[in-house]
């Protein structure tokens, strides 16, 4: 435990971004430590106790291995300021006087990077509310702004521990399977490390799927809405409950009222939340801004990466406006099968049906940063299959780009992640466990 935190403790504070192979030893050892831990005897209490202790040991430091934390401060700003932070490019305010006279927003804009600069922003508005809060209360203390925003994810992982250990003991799941979520290194690091805001919606997410299992299906569709609007990524998901819904002990019409309800529900809240940001110019930058993920930006993909190879063989230039399209196609029509290919699911097939629908979206993505996989991870956590655990550890290779200053891949690496990756789902899925069949 000792060892963990001297790990941690470096990551946070003394770790250089560029240097991959100490992050890659450090984050390696963390990782058996933490597994072993995971399979010894030591009391779960003790275990969730240590998880928030090595958490902590982040809480004033200034992450290194992501920059979007300054866009996060600077959007907060933004909002508190009076402006709509989905209408003003960065790039563009830093021009008039009132930006570019401010020490602190000159720092916010040369750390947040040329490419976060230079686009909308697109975070939803759950997650510009926190961001505002943050900045009312700190303001221009950087140091401030970041603990406040740990804070919130300290807290929302601590949701995700309470309400996850609730739903283990609804499907008769261990519940030290919590462990691999909240021990995870990649956990600890991408979230309380990074600040990075899928625990958020994570957190929401896992009450939805705690009042599914009570049939509150109103209170869970409301969850549902608030989860979306902290990262969109949940949204996926929605047509893989109608199967849920006939499961219930309903006629065949009571079943479509309870669906045709959720998603108003869901869909009255989502529009309610972006109507506060509402613009003639608002749907016109978000839609730009989200369409980079499909058009533009590409990093540490697989089935892409094979598909953009080909194409420069065929044509001798990047083919992304097409192939990101068509995967994204893909990855709907995997998650409509998903979603129809039985008349009735219960809770642990929703489970299972979500993992499958989310490894599948990020097997066919154009971009997969690793603090991604917390959904996934999470989702795994309610299933007895392993791969993503053992993803969650290989993912840390894409830090491998970032060695210097201009992003350069590792391509051995990437494909050593993902051959792994995908040999041992493909191995779960041909040996699924009882708990697994479906």
């Amino acid at each position: 435990m000792t060892l963990l935190c001297i790990l941690y403790y470096w990551i946070g504070y003394r770790l250089d971004k560029s240097s991959f192979w100490l992050l890659f030893s450090l984050y390696t050892i963390a990782f058996a430590t933490s597994y072993y831990l995971m399979q010894s005897g030591v009391k779960l209490k003790y275990l969730i106790g240590l998880s928030f202790g090595l958490k902590l040991i982040f809480l004033f430091a200034i992450p290194e291995l992501s920059q979007d934390f300054y866009r996060f401060i600077w959007d907060g700003m933004l909002t508190v300021k009076g402006y709509n932070p989905y209408l003003h490019l960065p790039v563009e305010l830093m021009t008039t006087t009132e930006f570019n006279s401010e020490s602190f927003n000159v720092l916010l804009y040369d750390k947040m990077g040329e490419l976060s600069a230079n686009n909308y922003s697109n975070y939803p508005p759950v997650a510009q509310f926190v961001y505002a809060f943050s900045w009312q209360i700190a303001g221009d203390n950087l140091l401030l702004n970041i603990v406040l925003l740990r804070c919130f994810n300290l807290i929302a992982e601590l949701g995700i521990l309470v309400y996850g250990l609730k739903i283990l003991k609804k499907i008769n799941l261990p519940k030290r399977q919590i462990l691999i979520f909240i021990l995870n290194p990649l956990v600890i690091i991408e979230s309380t490390g990074n600040l990075h805001f899928e625990v958020m919606m994570i957190a929401f997410f896992i009450l939805v799927l705690y009042q599914l299992s009570q049939n509150k299906f109103k209170t869970a569709a409301v969850f549902w809405s608030f989860s979306a609007l902290s990262k969109l990524m949940t949204l996926m998901f929605l047509p893989l409950l109608w199967a849920f819904f006939r499961k219930q002990k309903t006629s065949f019409i009571k079943s479509i009222q309870t669906a045709l309800s959720f998603y108003i529900i869901v869909g009255l809240c989502f529009a309610g939340a972006y109507f506060i940001f509402w613009d003639k110019a608002f749907l016109g930058n978000y839609q730009s801004s989200l369409g980079l993920y499909f058009n533009n930006f590409e990093f540490n993909a697989s089935i892409y990466y094979v598909l953009r190879w080909i194409g420069f063989q065929f044509v001798g230039y990047n083919l992304i406006a097409i192939f990101g399209k068509a995967l994204a196609f893909l990855a709907f029509l995997v998650i409509l099968w998903l979603s129809f290919r039985k008349k009735e699911i219960d809770l642990k097939k929703l489970f299972i049906h979500m993992l499958w629908a989310v490894t599948g979206y990020y097997l066919l993505s154009t971009i997969v940063h690793p603090w991604y996989l917390l959904l996934p991870l999470v989702l795994s956590v309610f299933t007895t299959y392993k791969y993503m655990l053992i993803w969650s550890y290989l993912v840390i290779l894409s830090y491998a780009a970032y060695q210097t200053d201009i992003v350069n891949e590792k391509s051995l690496l990437i494909t050593l992640q993902y051959a792994i990756v995908i040999v041992s789902l493909s191995l779960e899925i041909i040996y699924p466990t009882s708990l697994n069949r479906s």
